[in-house]
């Protein structure tokens, strides 16, 4: 009886070797890669390389065991998975908010241990990360992260820890001179009246470059709070449609109307 079993197992075994698992990786586009646009040192990349991107991006080099059945199965589920959760070689498709989460992900896996799996390395002794490589590489994801926020801070109108910005005299009286411009009331179907208001703030826009005096970070709000507004009064100037020119002189308005929710 237990020869039998034995030699159903053997056939088992030696059957399930023809379901054969799927090694063909997605295409690649550098582009998107997170080391591409990360652009870390080279020992850090290393690292990534080494021990993240297996069962994290498309580049997974499958290991010999993955030739053997039911191993191989437990091997591509798990790099399904893994690309599931965190793709690297998708990272410039993910919103800001899901990059933010993913560092914060990849540092708490790595201060608990928990990543790479506790198999991987057993196989990958590439993987095998010292404590010293483990916080270096800890280290570099934080400032990863704090260097984005920055930059999204940096390129996202917000108010300055809840108050508003400070600005200076000439940019205030410049913001209420467009405001003015922009509120005009166009009588009748008059589209060369709306060209021209928005060839008046135009040319306010191009005064206001030449006397802002403010600097910093205030400065940097009022840029982002005023570019939308050069391509609108633009388009408003050559409008060739009154009903392009209302939706736009109405978008104008209800931009500008925000100005003294973020600055003072």
């Amino acid at each position: 009886m237990k020869k039998k079993i034995f030699y159903a197992l053997i056939i088992v075994v030696i059957a399930i070797q023809f379901f054969r698992i799927d090694k063909t990786n997605p295409t690649v586009n550098v582009a998107d890669d997170f080391i591409e646009i990360t652009k870390p040192s080279q020992e850090i990349a290393a690292m990534l390389k080494s021990a993240c991107y297996d069962c994290h991006s498309n580049e997974s080099n499958y290991p010999w065991y993955s030739n053997i059945a039911p191993i191989s199965w437990w091997v591509k589920d798990h790099i399904n998975e893994g690309r599931e959760e965190l793709n690297f070689s998708k990272w410039s498709t993910y919103e800001a908010k899901k990059k933010d989460h993913k560092l914060e992900e990849i540092v708490e896996e790595l201060e608990e241990g928990e990543m790479p799996l506790k198999p991987y390395p057993i196989t990958h002794s590439e993987a095998r990360l010292s404590d010293a490589q483990k916080e270096q590489l800890m280290d570099w994801v934080k400032a990863t992260r704090k260097a984005a926020k920055t930059k999204k801070s940096k390129h996202t109108l917000h108010l300055n820890d809840g108050e508003k910005w400070q600005s200076d005299e000439a940019t205030n009286l410049s913001l209420a001179k467009m405001i003015e411009i922009a509120n005009q009331t166009v009588e009748g179907s008059d589209l060369e009246a709306y060209n021209k208001i928005g060839a008046d703030l135009s040319k306010e826009m191009k005064a206001l470059f030449g006397v802002c005096t403010m600097q910093g970070a205030s400065h940097d709000q009022l840029h982002v709070f005023i570019l939308p507004l050069v391509a609108k009064y633009r388009k408003l100037a050559n409008a060739e449609s009154e009903t392009k020119a209302i939706e736009l002189q109405k978008n104008i308005i209800d931009h500008l109307n925000k100005y003294h929710t973020y600055f003072k």
